[in-house]
């Protein structure tokens, strides 16, 4: 008896493919996100509720009850925001990136908010596939207000390229890569990375150096 051999469609080919380059380059960029290294943190909190009826931290309970698609609440997971300005060297020349403490922050997403002061780290819910976005608005006398977003990452799909980096190579990535594009995300863990948060001196577009 033969059996259906369910062959992948034009489209679904190529979203995988999608998938596998995004995945490769993903591996690039936490790399370079994993060298940075800040000063010792300010505070820690927890993300305080701002929808209404919701239970344990379950701030997308409401749109969960109403049809969309987001799981249970898994947890908790952490986020980092820090804040920067670019300082000309004395006497001239190119300028260099430099941490600033103290900043007001507000980080908001769907269903919560926080305030903090930077450096900071913030405890947000944990929905997987399903997490939220999460902007940061700053504000500071002297500065222009700034604002940085930070989406969910695939952590489990970034673990497995980084491990098949170290053992195979670019072929190894390749191999893991084309693994996380066949499988299930809504099982995978999601993270965020770090919020940098660049700051402006009021009056920056006056100056030689411009705004960032």
């Amino acid at each position: 008896m033969r059996h259906a051999v369910n062959m992948p469609t034009a489209t679904n080919a190529s979203t995988q493919m999608r998938r596998v380059a995004m995945s490769v380059l993903a591996i690039g960029l936490s790399g370079v996100a994993g060298c940075q290294a800040g000063k010792p943190l300010a505070m820690s909190v927890t993300a305080i509720p701002t929808s209404p009826g919701s239970v344990n931290g379950d701030v997308l309970a409401p749109q969960r009850n109403a049809g969309q698609d987001i799981p249970q609440l898994r947890g908790f997971e952490m986020i980092t925001v820090r804040t920067y300005e670019h300082a000309r060297k004395t006497g001239g020349g190119s300028s260099s990136k430099i941490e600033i403490e103290g900043i007001d922050c507000v980080l908001e997403s769907e269903g919560y908010s926080a305030a903090v002061k930077t450096p900071a780290e913030v405890r947000v819910p944990d929905y997987g596939y399903a997490s939220r976005p999460i902007t940061a608005r700053c504000t500071a006398p002297g500065y222009k207000s700034a604002v940085t977003s930070s989406s969910p990452f695939n952590k489990t799909a970034e673990q497995r390229l980084s491990s098949g980096g170290q053992s195979g190579g670019l072929a190894g990535v390749l191999v893991v890569a084309l693994i996380n594009a066949a499988s299930d995300e809504k099982k995978h863990d999601f993270a965020y990375h770090p919020i940098t948060v660049t700051m402006n001196r009021i009056g920056c577009e006056k100056q030689a150096g411009g705004c960032r």
